[in-house]
């Protein structure tokens, strides 16, 4: 089937929503976090992404260690700062409505074949069936997306910025019971 911005918005009315309260984990280059000073801990550049087409700000993270390492590493292959130094953090985060990609019945409620969530975004010439998914869901009353990851055994999070309102939370775990940083 093919998906447009319009039918994914539709589709997501009946989509089943999760609640989810997990410590994700993220990693980023050293240097684009102390680009800030403070640093920016949920820093979103609105750059397009594997969920996002450009100007839709939000934050990837991955559900643990290993997956959010496969995804750095595979973000930076082959590439000029393929070994910069690398900062990981973690964030406690509490969300009611999570679009998950990882359960068939919601890419039934969807009507989205799993094979279309593993289309590879950086080389497409107009925004990918998840682009568009990530822009629906930031329209929509969802908060992120789980989806699995595309280089290790394990899932990930992109959650949206704008989306997130009290009842909803990402806090970025530092040294006390305080916050580094969070969302709202």
């Amino acid at each position: 089937m093919k998906h447009d911005l319009d039918t994914l918005k539709i589709a997501l009315g009946s989509a089943p929503g999760a609640a989810i309260r997990a410590e994700l984990i993220r990693l980023v280059p050293f240097v684009d976090l102390v680009r800030h000073n403070p640093p920016n801990w949920l820093y979103t550049s609105g750059k397009p992404n594997r969920y996002n087409p450009h100007g839709v700000e939000c934050i990837y993270f991955g559900a643990s260690r290993e997956v959010a390492q496969a995804e750095y590493d595979s973000m930076w292959q082959g590439m000029l700062g393929e070994h910069q130094p690398v900062t990981t953090f973690f964030a406690d985060v509490k969300l009611k409505r999570v679009l998950d990609l990882t359960h068939a019945a919601t890419l039934k409620a969807m009507k989205i074949d799993a094979k279309g969530l593993f289309k590879n975004w950086r080389r497409a010439k107009h925004p990918t069936l998840t682009q568009l998914l990530g822009q629906a869901v930031n329209a929509k009353d969802f908060s992120a997306i789980c989806y699995p990851s595309a280089t290790a055994n394990g899932v990930n999070f992109v959650i949206f910025r704008d989306c997130i309102r009290s009842p909803d939370s990402v806090r970025i775990l530092g040294p006390t019971k305080k916050p580094l940083q969070k969302w709202p």
